[in-house]
């Protein structure tokens, strides 16, 4: 059943009502039957981007990734053009709600500033200004022009000039993310963005599409993903320590982390250690935890330290932390299908 549902702007915890959904509080998602979002309106003819050539996209296709060594871990990058320069290295950041360029970046660009609005995602920022960009590409592909925050983007130091956020790979429908062969692959063109706000649901029994699968199916678990026309949010139920934390599905982020309070909720054991921060606006180090036993979907994940860290913003305070890059099968892949709301993990 194909459906797509817009409400008023509401916050993360909000529930959206109806008789024939289930309401999941935790981030205001409504998961029932399995849908796509529709017929999506796909990019046209590629404009001339001097030094930066590209073309429409119209069915899979696979794009070279690089990965950036940080303190921190690895995270992957994707090669943007803007406004006819560049290229320019960006994560690859799924936590991100809202895409974003370092203000070196604007300065150089001679780019506009606009007034701050609410970050989502992964931030360390509740707000900041954002500017339009109208002529842009992600490897070689052509992006509609929208707007895009203006932010520091700590961890990388000047390695990186900006961040791809869900806002954007939503609209290809899905994605998958292969660390191994440092590859990402789209399953077709770019869709329109979403002019309200959107809850999509999953279904519990999934497949991922053919042609992004890739390996051997590990994990799997339904999304929790709410797109508006100010940026997207996707995250994944997570066990730890026999509870169940609503946790930032983040490609950009190198180490999983847990808000402090859930950290200390969960009584996990501090092992003396720290990570440097990451992400928008991001400052100082984090102290980390044992996860001990941790599990996606039922299926146990890497045993890493996890960092406490917050999330800013009261529009995020349905996010309990992020499931970073370290987590998500560094010897495989993670498929994400936006429109049907779902999470794969494979090896190979």
């Amino acid at each position: 059943m194909t459906k797509r549902a817009s409400y008023p702007a509401p916050t993360i915890g909000q529930v959206a009502a109806g008789a024939t959904v289930v309401a999941l509080v935790a981030l205001g998602i409504v998961v029932g039957g399995g849908f796509t979002n529709g017929s999506r309106q796909r990019a046209g003819a590629s404009p001339r981007v001097t030094g930066c050539s590209v073309k429409p996209v119209t069915g899979p296709k696979g794009l070279e990734l690089g990965m950036l060594s940080t303190p921190a871990g690895s995270v992957p990058t994707v090669p943007v053009c803007v406004d006819g320069r560049g290229p320019f290295r960006f994560v690859v950041s799924t936590g991100t709600g809202g895409s974003a360029i370092t203000p070196s970046l604007a300065r150089s660009l001679h780019l506009g500033k606009g007034p701050d609005v609410p970050v989502r995602g992964v931030t360390c920022i509740p707000s900041a200004p954002r500017t339009k960009v109208r002529t842009w590409s992600m490897a070689g592909v052509r992006l509609d022009p929208q707007r895009v925050l203006i932010a520091r983007i700590s961890g990388a130091g000047s390695a990186v000039n900006g961040v791809i956020g869900s806002d954007v790979l939503a609209r290809f429908g899905a994605l998958r993310i292969d660390y191994v062969h440092r590859r990402l692959v789209l399953l077709g063109g770019e869709g329109a963005a979403p002019t309200g706000n959107v809850y999509v649901l999953g279904r519990k029994t999934s497949s991922p599409p053919a042609t992004l699968l890739k390996g051997a199916i590990e994990a799997n678990s339904l999304l929790r993903v709410f797109e508006t026309p100010q940026g997207t949010i996707v995250a994944v139920p997570v066990e730890i320590a026999g509870h169940a934390e609503q946790l930032a599905v983040d490609t950009g982020f190198p180490s999983s982390a847990l808000g402090p309070a859930t950290a200390r909720a969960l009584k996990l054991k501090a092992d003396g250690a720290s990570l440097p921060s990451s992400g928008i606006g991001c400052t100082g180090a984090a102290p980390t935890y044992s996860t001990g036993r941790w599990t996606l979907g039922g299926t146990p994940l890497p045993g890493n330290a996890i960092a406490a860290r917050s999330i800013a913003g009261s529009i995020n305070s349905g996010l309990q932390g992020v499931l970073g890059s370290d987590a998500l099968r560094a010897d495989g892949s993670v498929i994400l299908d936006f429109s049907g709301a779902h999470l794969w993990l494979t090896k190979g």
